[in-house]
């Protein structure tokens, strides 16, 4: 008997030994290929990588993005590991030019997890790949021009409104507010009445469903944190287990919203001027309203193209509710921030504010947000207010923004992450980006490059005049994005923040700061 337990335990041994050993070797089995590839490389720790902080949550993206960034200020580019997987990171603006422009058909996809059967809403326009992402691209371009999001203009005003009645409100009671989640709260409407045709009501309701669920996609706990992880790192077994990014309650609670407006539209023969209604004028159920739309849409009925089912249809509005509330109310609330720590720039902005608004009969209208050059134009009569071309995005025609400059300081989405999709050699060099890798862009680094923009945590809104814009290279400034991927939202994100911009002096409220935010009453 002791024998047979003695080789029980033997085997036993054995067979965790080599378990591990094969995991070891699994892990580390790719921490040579930089190194043979004669590409500089930050050292990777077994299992992990390059990436042990950002998973387990102990440094920011924003930060993450900055300090391997930094780890090679003489470099044009490098190498390093998200777990065992190696990543070509760019840093200089000409190979930078050269994945997200020239080569773009080799590098067209992002590296965000995409799955139809157990992440339906995963299927959205920022996540989706190859051709189904470029037919939805032509598909949902058109209801992005100036002319829809002007349609729109009226909705998000009714929200403005809303919010400064809370405003006054809170001041009349001497409340203190985090701001933060004020915009938050605005936003949410504006996306809520824009996107959904629904009163979120999130600025007087604090168990707004729909708030609620905005938590819920941007506050996960750790393990959720770790789910999601594998769903970027082993996308495979993730499908196989059926582990999914988008939580599963806020998946039903969106495809049940979206499904049932569209039902209640079509039941009751409601057109509303909305991002929804364009979908589902988009989708062909009914050429629901011709007026200003139809010229538009008349390239665009589907045949081949990708259908618009609902599913599809519910993961665009997801995305534009939750790209839509949480990156302009973080605009938003930076945007203040700094203002209110540079009262001069403060001064600057707001008597631009009082003087256009004097100028158009005290009514803030589409055509007034426009003439506010220094808060940060939207959009000139031909269009966007940023030129974007093989050269790089420029802003247009006005360019001291205070907009511009928050975005530079604070972007959003601090880096930039491309698929390779067919073999392509990087100029100037002998390197092949093989099929599969991922490259990223560190928009965070390129923003807080003292060699782009000089003391880069002063906020200074004329970093962004003409003479200064000349003076830097191309593709330094990426906040949303380059090339045939850029946000096709930026000119509604924009129009949210301007939204909010008319002073009212009679609130005399102080400002509270806590380090890392800002609270205001």
């Amino acid at each position: 008997m002791a024998i047979y337990f003695s080789s029980v335990l033997e085997d036993t041994v054995l067979i965790f030994s080599s378990v591990c050993l094969f995991l070891y070797w699994y892990f580390t089995s790719t921490y040579n290929f930089w190194k043979k590839k004669g590409v500089p490389f930050l050292k990777p720790k077994f299992f992990w990588g390059n990436s042990k902080n950002t998973i387990l949550r102990k440094t920011s993206l924003y930060d993450h993005i900055i300090f391997l960034y930094n780890q090679f200020p003489s470099k044009k580019m490098a190498g390093i590991y998200q777990i065992r997987n190696p990543v070509l990171l760019l840093r200089d603006p000409d190979l930078i030019r050269q994945v997200l422009i020239k080569d773009f058909d080799s590098f067209q996809d992002r590296n965000f997890p995409v799955n139809e059967k157990t992440d339906p809403l995963s299927c959205h326009l920022f996540a989706l790949r190859g051709e189904k992402w470029r037919k939805l691209r032509v598909k949902l371009t058109p209801t992005f021009t100036s002319g829809k999001i002007k349609i729109m203009f009226d909705l998000m005003k009714v929200c403005a409104s809303d919010l400064s009645s809370y405003l006054e409100c809170s001041a009349a009671k001497g409340s203190t507010m985090e701001f933060r989640e004020v915009a938050a709260k605005y936003t949410t409407d504006v996306i809520g009445t824009c996107a959904f045709g629904l009163q979120f009501n999130s600025l007087n309701d604090e168990n707004s469903e729909f708030r609620i669920m905005g938590r819920r996609v941007f506050k996960f706990s750790f393990l959720e944190a770790i789910s999601r992880a594998f769903c970027f790192f082993f996308p495979r077994v993730a499908e196989t287990l059926g582990i999914s990014f988008i939580p599963k309650d806020v998946t039903k609670f969106f495809l049940r919203v979206v499904k049932d407006v569209v039902d209640y539209r079509e039941k009751n023969s409601i057109v509303r001027k909305d991002f929804l209604q364009l979908l589902i004028e988009l989708k062909g159920k009914r050429n629901v309203s011709s007026e200003n739309h139809s010229n538009d849409h008349k390239d665009l009925k589907t045949d081949d193209n990708i259908e618009l089912t609902d599913s599809l249809l519910a993961a665009q509005c997801f995305v534009f509710f939750v790209a839509g509330f949480e990156t302009s109310s973080t605009t938003i609330g930076f945007a203040l921030y700094e203002l209110a720590v540079n009262p001069e720039i403060q001064d600057r902005a707001s008597a631009e504010v009082v003087s256009v608004l004097q100028g158009n009969g005290g009514e803030m209208t589409y055509e007034a947000v426009n003439k506010m050059a220094y808060l940060g134009r939207v959009l000139d009569d031909k269009g966007t207010s940023w030129c974007v071309s093989s050269q790089g995005v420029r802003c247009h025609s006005y360019p001291y923004t205070v907009l511009t400059e928050t975005l530079r300081k604070y972007p959003v989405v601090p880096v930039l992450s491309r698929n390779c999709t067919k073999p392509c050699t990087i100029q100037g060099t002998d390197l092949l980006v093989d099929k599969g890798m991922k490259v990223l862009i560190p928009v965070v680094g390129l923003h807080m490059d003292p060699k782009y923009y000089p003391d880069p945590l002063r906020f200074d809104p004329e970093r962004f005049s003409e003479k200064n814009q000349k003076a830097r290279p191309h593709f330094t400034y990426l906040p949303f994005g380059e090339g045939p991927r850029i946000c096709i939202g930026i000119t509604s994100s924009n129009l949210i923040g301007h939204l909010i911009g008319q002073p009212d002096e009679y609130l005399g409220c102080p400002v509270i700061f806590l380090t890392p935010r800002l609270t205001t009453c």
